[in-house]
């Protein structure tokens, strides 16, 4: 199975975010070891930029160099900006990353933020919901 991973729950990981930090860390790692995972190439330079201003540049780069080792890059193109305007519900950062999941033929999009994927043709995992209570 293709899972394609949003930046928030990437950030979760690399941050340690409580009270998100050990759920998407566990959906993560299962991930990795059961299926293939990618992110979109913009979801790199957004956690560069959000881990160098908190953690600092060497964190930063560990983590996204550990991260690419796991995870593959959806391969885009010049077309899938079409595809990201199609799925627009009113964040474009997130109807990007529906383009990058469509390209990568994901079969799941992992996010905390349903909301942003309201338009997603493809299924999605919402770990904003605690299904362990």
């Amino acid at each position: 199975m293709n899972l394609f991973f949003d930046t928030n729950i990437l950030l979760d990981v690399a941050l340690r975010r409580s009270p998100f930090f050990d759920r998407s860390q566990a959906v993560l790692m299962d991930a990795i070891e059961h299926h293939s995972c990618f992110l979109s190439w913009h979801t790199l330079s957004n956690i560069f930029y959000i881990l160098t201003k908190l953690e600092g540049k060497e964190v930063a780069l560990d983590f996204i160099n550990h991260l690419c080792k796991f995870c593959r890059i959806a391969p885009v193109e010049h077309e899938d900006i079409d595809v990201a305007f199609k799925y627009n519900s009113g964040d474009f950062e997130d109807a990007m990353q529906i383009a990058c999941a469509l390209a990568c033929s994901a079969d799941l999009i992992v996010t905390r933020d349903p909301a942003g994927f309201s338009k997603s043709p493809l299924s999605i995992s919402d770990l904003s919901v605690d299904r362990d209570k």
